[in-house]
This record gives structure tokens, C-alpha cells and sequence, in this order.
């Protein structure tokens, strides 16, 4: 070999040497990505160690990114700090959501930003000194590597911008596949998809995303088409083969992270929180849910409870109501108003929150009243449950026939520290320092769910309507980072075994005023809750309600997949339910046939119902001059508008409004008038006709 050949050599082995440092760039990302997102330095340390192949494969995903920008913008420099700025922001999210939730953050939560904004006030505190460390160690140390060791040598004309690109791609393309050469399938690496919490422990942040964003598209079920999906609806048998004579309202209670705190044996309550919940599952039919949830996610609850459908068969993290619910599926509301009912949802919070005013008109409910159109009765930062059960009997006073109705709270959301409300009337003993503040604080708000149950139970006892009332809680509250107050009270231990069965179960109660005394001891999940009230009410449901009742009789309760074995649930037994929900959610709706152009309620109304101005009159206060607005179902929040602009609005009830005038502008005609809504991000969710107006007789104020 000649002496130029060697030359050449040890060139070409020289820039290489001097381009291994990206390597090294790339695993330094990782470490404090994993320590963000873990929260303890004795981890990520300990994965590092243990979980070599993992952490070399996630070291790989950010050396394909940081080829990627350094082949698209030419500066390795830019590209590092690009790259790990979005990966430690996202990690820190990642540990966040973590601590509070239980579940880590997940592609799909990218959906979920318009939700950030409302709940960003009960982040502070969560950059600790572990946080503030990791940040301030990793710039320094990235510092070092970048300005102070020998830079690398390596100028990019377009030419190796191609092949730089096109290395990272099929680095990439070799991490995320799973056939050919899989680098994922040679370390034996497999998604744990059903424990989302776990997969990241395993597989570590960046590579445990990167093989969620499949489950961003569902896979088509083996065998479905329109033959198979028919050939199980016609085989279903009717829960109701005949409707009852009775159609009694059915109102449904989702109670916002209730949960009966009293039943920790280490805890002692100075009173009871829930004396009339207490006085009532003595009696009627109660039992417990196993939510799909943990200390949040309640429109998941609320998809299972209304449309039948199981989270059970979607990724854990998985937000239907943002990701899938863009056209119309079958629910309570959709077969109740079927049946001559007036169909009602009440959620005293944001209409834009969870998309719910799009997802309840797909769901077919005839009517939303959100928190736009609530009054402001607040018991600490949310609307007070009182008001909730307010709107519920009002909503059914307004019809003459039978209602159902879908409520949530919020006056017992999420957090729970000491100053929520402002008095804690409650005493917790058992528990010391911040755990006796968030019990404390938790069971004030428990007192609101109580009073609430007892309103709408004395109101319909009274009323003697027939009326089934179904109160639930979704998921249990998060109490402390890290379940911190149910492990210090003693009532979760360190990897306790029943995890599963103590912080997932969640208590439900039905109340009627017309059936027989009966008492049922209800376990099941959440998506066989509608089946079994339609049953109760016989009042006949669908083909799928059928079918999960059906179901619901040799499988009550459906775990995550990796509880099967031990919960004795078969695999195979499930796979029907997955296929027609496969065709309600992502497929063709085969089963829904003709009908499902009628699931939607073509009329319906976000808000108390049509708001119309049927006049205007122009009185006379001495010198000032006051609009009155007459009309119906305006809501506290109306804001009139004239030529476009708004006034200052004062609510009178529901069918007057009143403004000041300007005298000089009261001359001034002709006057196009409007009532509009407003929502927290200044859009108009509802509006009135246009009323226009020529010319005044002003009139004086009568006394």
C-alpha cells in the first residue's frame, strides 16, 4: 500500500474520529431527558446501567435528529441545542404530567393544547431542585462540549447535506420499524402499550414516544367487513324485548373525582363528608366502577359511560373526544331522544374544553349548556356543584316529557392543596403536614357532592316524577405527587400488589322513585353502566347496548390487558367487542345501517335553548337613555351588540336585557341589534337573530 493511500486513510479515519463526538452529544441528551421525565437521579442511573440496548437506541433516535438539522440547516451547533431543547421540554412535560396524572405525556396530548392554559396555574412549583440542577448541569457540561473541546471538522456543501439527510433517515427508518433491519427487534424491545407508565421506565422517553405515534392510526381488525359486522348484530338478543309502559327520566351524574375518602381505616373524619351518599347505598342499587382513569382524563370516563366504547382498546393516553370524535356516533343521547326524550348535557366548564360542544352534538344530544351560559355561583375556583343540580332540574321543568340528562361537576377538580375554599370544615386525624391539608381540603369539597345528591334526590322525591338518578365519580383524585397522601395515610404501600383495585375503583349509586325496593351490588366498568340503566328503565337500547349487556353478564369488568391472566379474562372472548367498536369508531359503521343519519339532532343548541329577540324599547332614566332587550333563553353572560359593538350589559332573567345608552347615539338609527355569547378565548359560541331597529319611542320609566 503506497504512502499517499495511507495518507488518505488516515484522514478519512481522523474526520471520523473527529465527528464521533455527536455520539457522545447524542447520549448526553438522553441522560437528563431521562432523568426529567423519571424524577429521581437513582433511576436513570440505575436504566442506564440495566438497560443498555434501550438506552443506545434512544441515543440513535437523537443522533438521527441532530443529522437530520445539521444536513437541513449545515451547523451542528444549532442542531444540538434545536434538538435538546425540545427534547427536555417535552420530558419536563413528561415528569409533570407524570407526578399529577399517573400517565406520562403521549403523542396524542399534542391535541390537547388548548387545555394547557386553564391549568397551567397548578404547575408552579413542580421546578425542583432535581429539575432546576438537571437544567443548569446540562448546560454547562453542553457548553464545554461544544466551545471548548476541538470543534468538529465538518463543513457541509449541499452534496453531503444529501447524504447526512439521507443517513438520518434510514437511521431513523431502522429505529421505528419492526421488519427488515429493526434495530428495535434485535434488542427485543416491545411497546407496552397497556401501561404507558411502565413503557417509559422500560423503554425509556424518546423511544417509548416514538413507537406510540402508531397508535396515532388504529389497525383494522382481522375479518371486518360489512358480512361479519351484520352477521353479529343479527345474532344479538334484545336486553328489552318489549318497552315498559314507563318512561322515567334518567339523569346521569358524573361527580368529579368522587370518591369515598372515609373508607381509609387509618383516617378519621371529625364528620362525615357524605352522610346523605352514606344514607342512600344502604339502600339502592350501588357498587364500584374500575375507571379506565387516574386523578384526570374524565372525558374518557364520559365516552365509555355514553357510547358503550371501551379505552380498554385504545392506547393508555388516548383522548377520544380529540382524537376520534369527528362524526356521529350512537350514545344514551342519540337512543334516548330516539325514543322521545329531550336529551340534555350540563358541564359547568369551558365549551372548547375536550371539544365537548362538537362531541356532544355528534353524540346527538339536543341541547349543551356549558359553563358560558351558567351564572357565576362558584365554591372555590370552579363552578359549585349546587349549580350544576340547579341547571339539572331546571332543564327538566322546561319539557313535558321525559328527560335525559348528562351532567359533570367541577367544584371538586383537581387540586386539593389547603386555600382551594375558603373554609375547611372538615378535620382529618391520621395524617400530618401536606397530606392532612390535601385530605382536609378534598373531603370539604366531597360536602358539595353530598348536598348536591341530596338536591336532586328531594327535589325528584317531591316532584314524584319517575326518575332513575345515576351518580358516579370518574376517576380519584390526585392527592400529592406520587400518590403521596395515599401512602402516607397507609392506604397504598410501596408496590402494592392491589394497585390496580385501590386506585381505579371509583363508587356508583342509582336511585329511583317509582321501581320496587331492589338492591344490586354493581361491579362493572364503565362502558356496561348504560346497558344496565337502559335495562332498568326498559327502555330499549341499540344492537351494541344489547350486545354489552349481553357481555356484561360473564364479563363485568374489563382491566388493562396485562390484568387479564390474573382477572381470568380471555383474549379471544373480547374480540367481537373490539371489532364493533373498530366499526363505530374508525370503520364503516356497518352496524349502523341507514339510522345513522338521524344520531345527530339537526336543531341542536349550545346553551338554555334558541335565543331570539322578539323586541327592543327605548326608555327614558332622566337624561340617560336604557335599551331593554326582550326575549328568551338568554343566558347571564349575554352581551349585546350594536352595529357590531358591543355594550355594557345588564342581565335581568332569561327574557330581559338592559343597557345604558348614549342620548347622542340613541339618535342616531337605524340600529342592528344582536345578543351574543362568549367563551374564555373570546369567540362567540351563540348568538341571536338579527333585530333591526329605525327609529325609538322613547318611553319614560315607570316607577
Amino acid at each position: 500500500m503506497g504512502e499517499l493511500q495511507l495518507q488518505r486513510i488516515r484522514r478519512i479515519g481522523l474526520k471520523a474520529t473527529r465527528r464521533m463526538p455527536l455520539l457522545l452529544w447524542s447520549l448526553w441528551i438522553v441522560l437528563p431527558v431521562e432523568l426529567l421525565s423519571r424524577g429521581r437521579l437513582s433511576d436513570t442511573l440505575s436504566w442506564s446501567f440495566h438497560a443498555w440496548p434501550e438506552l443506545v437506541l434512544n441515543s440513535l433516535i437523537v443522533l438521527s435528529m441532530l443529522l437530520l438539522l445539521a444536513g437541513a440547516t449545515g451547523s451542528v451547533r444549532w442542531s444540538f441545542w434545536l434538538v435538546a431543547s425540545v427534547c427536555l421540554l417535552f420530558a419536563l412535560i413528561s415528569g409533570i404530567k407524570l407526578d399529577i396524572l399517573g400517565v406520562p405525556f403521549l403523542p396524542w396530548d399534542l391535541l390537547l393544547t388548548s387545555e394547557t392554559k386553564d391549568m397551567a396555574s397548578y404547575l408552579r412549583g413542580l421546578l425542583n431542585m432535581t429539575v432546576v440542577t438537571c437544567i443548569i448541569t446540562f448546560i454547562a457540561v453542553s457548553l464545554v462540549l461544544l466551545y471548548k473541546l476541538p470543534r468538529i471538522d465538518w463543513r457541509l456543501n449541499w452534496k453531503r447535506r444529501i447524504v447526512v439527510v439521507a443517513l438520518s433517515i434510514g437511521l431513523f427508518a431502522s429505529v421505528c420499524s419492526n421488519e427488515g433491519l429493526s434495530l428495535k427487534r434485535l434488542a427485543h424491545v416491545h411497546n407496552l402499550a397497556w401501561d404507558q407508565t411502565e413503557n417509559i421506565k422500560t423503554n425509556g422517553f424518546l423511544l417509548s414516544t416514538l413507537m406510540n405515534m402508531e397508535y396515532l392510526f388504529q389497525e383494522e381488525p382481522e375479518g371486518y367487513n360489512a358480512d361479519s359486522i351484520q352477521a353479529i348484530v343479527s345474532s344479538v338478543p334484545k336486553a328489552v324485548p318489549e318497552p315498559g309502559q314507563i318512561k322515567p327520566n334518567i339523569i346521569v351524574i358524573l361527580s368529579e373525582s368522587f370518591w369515598d375518602a372515609t373508607q381509609i381505616e387509618g383516617l378519621k373524619f371529625s364528620r362525615d363528608p357524605l352522610p346523605f351518599y352514606h344514607s342512600l347505598v344502604s339502600k339502592y342499587t350501588s357498587g364500584e366502577l374500575l375507571s379506565p382513569q387516574y386523578g384526570g382524563g374524565t372525558a374518557n370516563v364520559e365516552f365509555e359511560v355514553l357510547t358503550g366504547n371501551s379505552m380498554r382498546f385504545l392506547p393508555q393516553g388516548s383522548v377520544p373526544y380529540n382524537q376520534h370524535v369527528s362524526h356521529p356516533i350512537d350514545s344514551l343521547a342519540s337512543i334516548l331522544r330516539r325514543e322521545g326524550y329531550a336529551t340534555t348535557a350540563i358541564n359547568p366548564f369551558h365549551s372548547w374544553f375536550y371539544n365537548s360542544k362538537h362531541v356532544y352534538r355528534h353524540f346527538g344530544f339536543s341541547k349543551y349548556i356549558s359553563q358560558e351560559f351558567m351564572e357565576p355561583d362558584y365554591e372555590g375556583p370552579y363552578l359549585a356543584d349546587r349549580l350544576v343540580a340547579k341547571y339539572v332540574i331546571e332543564s327538566t321543568e322546561r319539557t313535558p316529557g321525559p328527560d335525559f340528562i348528562f351532567a359533570n361537576t367541577m367544584e371538586n377538580h383537581y387540586h386539593y392543596y389547603p386555600g382551594k375554599f375558603k373554609e375547611n370544615t372538615i378535620e382529618v386525624t391520621g395524617v400530618t403536614g401536606e397530606s392532612k391539608g390535601l385530605f382536609e381540603t378534598y373531603a370539604q369539597g366531597l360536602t358539595g357532592a353530598d348536598e348536591m345528591l341530596k338536591q336532586l334526590v328531594s327535589h325528584y322525591e317531591r316532584k314524584g316524577e319517575p326518575t332513575i338518578i345515576v351518580f358516579f365519580g370518574d376517576h380519584m383524585p390526585s392527592l400529592g405527587d406520587n400518590y403521596k397522601a395515599y401512602i402516607d395515610s397507609g392506604y397504598l404501600k410501596e408496590n402494592d400488589p392491589d394497585f390496580l383495585e385501590k386506585m381505579y375503583r371509583v363508587p356508583v349509586l342509582v336511585w329511583n322513585n317509582y321501581l320496587p325496593e331492589h338492591k344490586d351490588e354493581l361491579n362493572m366498568s364503565p362502558s356496561f353502566l348504560g346497558p344496565y340503566v337502559l335495562k332498568l328503565a326498559q327502555r330499549q337500547g341499540s344492537y351494541y347496548t344489547d350486545y354489552l349487556y349481553q357481555l356484561a353478564q360473564k364479563t363485568p369488568v374489563i382491566p388493562p390487558k396485562n390484568y387479564y391472566a390474573e382477572m381470568g379474562i380471555s383474549e379471544e372472548a373480547l374480540k367481537v367487542y373490539e371489532k364493533l367498536q373498530y366499526d363505530i369508531i374508525f370503520g364503516k359503521q356497518y352496524a349502523y345501517g341507514d339510522w345513522k343519519q338521524t344520531i345527530r339532532d339537526e336543531h341542536f343548541v349550545l346553551g338554555l335553548g334558541k335565543m331570539v329577540i322578539e323586541d327592543v324599547k327605548l326608555e327614558a332614566e332622566g337624561a340617560e337613555r336604557r335599551l331593554k332587550v326582550i326575549g328568551r333563553e338568554f343566558p347571564h353572560n349575554s352581551i349585546v351588540t350594536i352595529n357590531g359593538n358591543p355594550v355594557e350589559t345588564v342581565w335581568n332573567n332569561t327574557r330581559e336585557l338592559s343597557c345604558k345608552i348614549d342620548p347622542d347615539s340613541a339618535q342616531r338609527t337605524p340600529w342592528n341589534i344582536e345578543v351574543v355569547v362568549k367563551d374564555s378565548k373570546d369567540f362567540v359560541v351563540a348568538r341571536t337573530n338579527e333585530y333591526s331597529q329605525t327609529q325609538f319611542a322613547v318611553s319614560a320609566q315607570s316607577e
